[in-house]
């Protein structure tokens, strides 16, 4: 609501996940060699309540990010 998204339906979330198919496809395919080299890699996790099997559970993320000698930062990883 604070978005102003009162309700999805099924068929609406299934077509902005299916928008989000191909850029997410291209960020786990790209290639990290242009990027670097990285000064500093830093490691961090997050705990998200995630549905499974029709029940809200915990699941755990790890993030990787780089950052170059300027400042750059880029994560390198979910």
């Amino acid at each position: 609501k604070t978005l102003g998204i009162n309700a999805l339906s099924k068929s609406q979330v299934s077509r902005m996940a299916e928008a989000l198919d191909e850029p997410v496809a291209a960020f786990r395919q790209r290639r990290l060699d242009h990027a670097g080299p990285f000064t500093f890699v830093a490691a961090d996790a997050l705990t998200l309540k995630v549905r499974e099997n029709k029940q809200v559970v915990n699941a755990v993320a790890m993030v990787a990010t780089g950052v170059i000698a300027d400042g750059h930062r880029e994560v390198l990883g979910l």
